[in-house]
């Protein structure tokens, strides 16, 4: 803090936020976002058969065990819905409160001695040296490459043009022929 800019840490400092970030969150938070939308749906069923009112004991495919004397979704059911669907809601809070922030947002950043951070800038990527002059010369041979298969494919229509120009013209002559073949004939 000495050079008077504020660093950055997204380290976890607890216990359990190391626990959620690596090993909890790596692992499950899709599974605990699928859960909540498990949740949600069985929610907006139950609360839909629970508008129903008495029509839901018509309706065959709703079980009798879950409606109560007069022939309405039983309340516990509703009300157990609902606490299903806040912890379930609970926990994807938790996930994402303890998700690590992307660091790309924070583009101020600098690391100490002054260099731009490397996650200032989502478009710059540090390559080293000879790996970068190792893709130059790649992607050169690989230009050489395309620019002699272009050529190749060029000669090749060029002959094929010439040949159907040649085959065209001996069409001509043998139309021009039978032509002449055919006044001969009729003479």
């Amino acid at each position: 803090m000495a050079s008077g800019k504020i660093k950055l840490n997204s380290e976890p400092k607890t216990g359990f936020g190391k626990w959620m970030v690596y090993t909890v969150i790596p692992q499950y938070s899709n599974n605990v976002q699928g859960l909540v939308y498990i949740g949600a749906a069985l929610l907006i069923i139950i609360v839909g058969i629970r508008g129903l009112g008495t029509l839901a004991s018509e309706l065959a495919i709703i079980p009798s065990a879950i409606l109560d004397h007069e022939g309405k979704l039983n309340a516990n059911i509703v009300m157990m819905a609902l606490f299903l669907e806040f912890f379930l809601l609970l926990i994807l809070a938790l996930v994402t409160f303890f998700t690590p922030e992307d660091i790309s947002y924070h583009k101020d950043g600098q690391e100490e001695g002054g260099a731009a951070s490397a996650h200032s800038s989502a478009s710059v990527v540090n390559v080293p040296k000879g790996v970068s002059q190792d893709l130059k010369n790649e992607l050169e041979q690989l230009k050489t490459v395309t620019d002699q298969q272009l050529k190749a494919i060029d000669d090749f229509v060029e002959k094929v043009n010439a040949l159907n120009r040649k085959l065209t013209k001996v069409q001509l002559d043998s139309i021009k022929a039978l032509q002449e073949m055919s006044q001969n004939i009729t003479k």
